[in-house]
């Protein structure tokens, strides 16, 4: 069992994280909960959603409100068509081999830190570099596969 001042100093952590960068948290939540917790992949998921309901965002939004870095109307447009695809998201998720999730995780994590890397202003540039990067990752993957069968 995890001591709850364990749990509560990380979550204070990926509080800091979600409300710097802008993120859920799960691109930290999800690898710690994995190995450091030992939950599965599926529950990682699950239980990081749970974690970053709208309660724990609501201070963050407020200050990115009281600075003006908000867009309600996008948000409020965007929020509807995520309460419709969380639903599908979490039924796929749970339809998946644990393996699959965590390929689709990682590969999804590897995508969107090389398109913050090469940056937004030449997006074909951008697109490419990070659509090789998972061709890497993927052959990184299947050549260890491979080395780990002999």
């Amino acid at each position: 069992m995890i001591h709850p001042l364990v749990l509560l100093g990380f979550g204070v952590m990926v509080g800091v994280f979600a409300g710097v960068m802008g993120l859920g948290g799960g691109s930290v939540m999800i690898p710690v909960m994995v190995y450091a917790f030992a939950l599965t992949q599926t529950k990682a998921h699950g239980t990081s959603l749970a974690v970053m309901a709208l309660p724990v965002f609501i201070p963050a939004i407020i200050e990115y409100h009281r600075h003006g870095n908000v867009d309600w109307r996008m948000a409020m447009f965007i929020a509807a068509g995520a309460v419709v695809g969380s639903f599908f998201g979490a039924w796929i998720a749970n339809s998946l081999p644990r393996e699959t999730l965590k390929l689709i995780f990682g590969l999804m994590l590897i995508y969107v830190a090389a398109y913050t890397v090469f940056g937004k202003e030449n997006i074909l540039r951008t697109v490419v570099l990070s659509g090789v990067l998972v061709a890497v990752a993927v052959a990184m993957l299947l050549v260890t596969r491979v080395v780990d069968a002999k």
